[in-house]
């Protein structure tokens, strides 16, 4: 006899197929592509953890990529037109030693 879980599944936040479904149509030929690399390396056990990383990268893509205003915050960051600032700055603002 074999125990089946109660309840609802939790999916595998590093499911390709997951994260492939989750992706707007413009990022899913760039996933494809990086994935099919990491998996080809990781045939070479030294090649795993790239694979994992790749999943994990493209995971916070789906999930940034579907928020409001995104794409449009990404072009003002690379055209360096945006109201953000640079990394230490906003360490220095923001950072409070214990």
């Amino acid at each position: 006899m074999t125990a089946l879980p109660i309840g609802p599944q939790q999916e595998d936040p590093l499911d390709p197929e997951g994260i492939l479904r989750k992706l707007p149509e413009r990022e899913r030929d760039g996933f494809l592509h990086a994935y099919r690399k990491a998996v080809g390396e990781a045939q070479d056990p030294a090649g795993w953890k790239n694979l994992q990383r790749t999943l994990r990268a493209w995971r916070a893509l789906a999930i940034a990529a579907n928020r409001p205003g995104f794409y449009e915050a990404q072009e003002m960051a690379l055209a360096g037109t945006g109201t953000g600032m640079l990394l230490e700055d906003a360490v220095r603002l923001y950072h409070r030693d214990p």
